[in-house]
């Protein structure tokens, strides 16, 4: 089990970004990881949140980096299209010439200093600004963070990033739990995502579930810091919320690599003024993403819906750092994204099972016995 945490107070940093590229906005943490059997366990009992924990983080395997670099190669130029047009909307959207991008740690964070790079150079006549901050699921945002911003930036320019979005979780905290605050009412919650595949982004410029590269790799692709945490009883104190940073990992850190080749690939593309469609399926595509969820519950005797995770990247991210039970990949799948997923389900002894459903893949998480 983690040992209680240690913390510094506030004090925002910069991981391994440059300083004007990006700030996190989170208290830095002292914890022992907690092994991934125990970790189930104590989620699934509900005698842990699972922002009270962190898991074990080492360094990416070469198979894992292979398939890192399979998938830049496949799908770096349409994120690159995406999240030039990700851009234009954003620049489209300021207040009185501001955008204060706000990612969402950690998956967010690579792709809000792409954006802080692009709109600087796209529109130097706006101010742009990049934080990232935790949000977290059944906890909300990070309250403190959002006040601190707030004192330095007109609220009205605040724009929430996110890598993409899976059953809509982030979107939906960020909107129910920024309702419960008057102070912080002026921001709009809606989430920019460079793809929607659920219908829950205020704009995103793409629907089509595929593999975004970033998410294969984790802290060493989003500036050497852990998912975000917060230790029980610290829920809206004035406290940040937490990051553990991963010094450990300090000489595989791909970070600015990674960003310097994102912004290459983009050099490919002009910004599109106005900035294209909105692609987000909206009310009709969340409530199809619901149903289809409550189809899987009663199908495959899932305890909780959390133990459900919809989408590529989701699906990817539980082949990495879950439990899973059993990994469902659509026949429309892209054939690449189709291949890689079997191959990460290999490693993990995980079965891959066809199914026609809305999405390209789809994990779900073993129930873990409990004692």
């Amino acid at each position: 089990m983690s040992a209680a945490p240690t913390a510094v107070l506030n004090q925002a940093f910069h991981g391994s970004y440059l300083p004007e590229e990006t700030t996190f906005l989170l208290r830095g943490l002292q914890m022992t990881a907690t092994p991934l059997q125990e970790r189930e366990r104590l989620i699934q009992s509900g005698s842990r949140h699972y922002s009270e924990l962190i898991g074990p983080e080492d360094a990416p395997t070469r198979e894992r980096l292979r398939l890192f670099r399979e998938c830049l190669e496949n799908n770096g130029r349409q994120l690159a299209q995406d999240t030039m047009d990700l851009a234009s909307a954003l620049a489209e959207s300021a207040h009185e010439g501001e955008v204060t991008i706000t990612s969402i740690a950690r998956a967010g964070t690579p792709i809000g200093a792409l954006l802080w790079h692009l709109l600087k150079k796209s529109r130097p006549d706006l101010r742009v600004y990049h934080y990232s901050i935790s949000v977290i699921r059944d906890r909300g945002a990070d309250f403190a963070a959002l006040r601190w911003i707030q004192e330095r930036h007109a609220a009205e320019s605040i724009r929430f990033v996110d890598g993409w979005t899976g059953k809509g979780t982030i979107a939906t905290e960020l909107r129910e739990s920024l309702s419960t605050k008057p102070d912080l009412a002026v921001i709009d919650p809606g989430l920019w995502t460079p793809l929607d595949v659920c219908g829950a982004a205020r704009y995103s410029p793409n629907a089509r579930d595929y593999l975004i590269p970033s998410t294969l790799l984790g802290g060493t692709i989003s500036g050497l810091v852990s998912r975000s945490v917060l230790p029980r009883g610290e829920e809206d104190t004035g406290v940040w919320h937490g990051s553990v940073e991963l010094s450990h990992l300090r000489r595989y850190d791909l970070t600015r690599w990674f960003l310097r080749t994102m912004l290459t690939l983009c050099e490919n593309y002009s910004a599109a003024f106005p900035a294209p469609p909105n692609a987000s399926g909206g009310k009709v595509r969340y409530e199809l993403a619901h149903a289809f969820l409550d189809t899987l519950e009663a199908e495959h005797g899932v305890a909780s819906r959390n133990q459900i995770k919809l989408g590529i990247g989701e699906t990817v991210r539980v082949l990495l750092r879950r439990l899973p039970k059993i990994v469902l990949l659509s026949p429309d799948a892209h054939e690449q994204d189709a291949e890689l997923i079997r191959r990460l389900a290999a490693l993990r002894n995980v079965p891959v099972q066809a199914q026609i459903m809305p999405f390209a893949a789809v994990a779900l998480i073993a129930n873990v016995a409990l004692p």
